[in-house]
């Protein structure tokens, strides 16, 4: 089995299930994440496979209580591109398992870069 592992800075605030926001907003966060997680495939030269089991470390910038799957919108807008990129001909169950999410440890405060940082590591799996 292979193994890769990116990490993606946030490329604006995250998205959570809880808040509610303007559609449209909501799709410009889409948009930019889906492009983030399309680049850093790209830039790791991720290759297509089959099946994939995904692991996602979130790192925020505070240690505010958090529940992890708040925050699926913004690993389902990743995984749309590792799809967008080509790692898999789709995100159903067919070809991925997962994205199972954790939050890691705080990162520095860093007051203009970005809101945090998501680790994806990507396995292989026999199809």
């Amino acid at each position: 089995m292979r193994t890769w592992s990116i990490t993606i800075p946030a490329p604006c605030e995250w998205i959570n299930a809880n808040k509610r926001e303007h559609w449209r907003t909501t799709a410009d966060k889409v948009a930019e994440w889906r492009t983030a997680g399309c680049a850093a495939a790209t830039q790791a030269k991720l290759p297509t496979i089959k099946r994939a089991h995904i692991d996602a470390v979130l790192h925020f910038r505070n240690s505010a209580r958090r529940d992890a799957h708040n925050w699926y919108p913004t690993l389902k807008a990743l995984v749309d591109g590792l799809v967008d990129h080509g790692l898999l001909a789709d995100d159903s169950t067919r070809y991925l398992t997962g994205p199972d999410i954790r939050v890691g440890d705080v990162l520095p405060k860093a007051p203009y870069g970005p809101v945090g940082e998501v680790v994806l590591t990507i396995t292989e799996v026999a199809p």
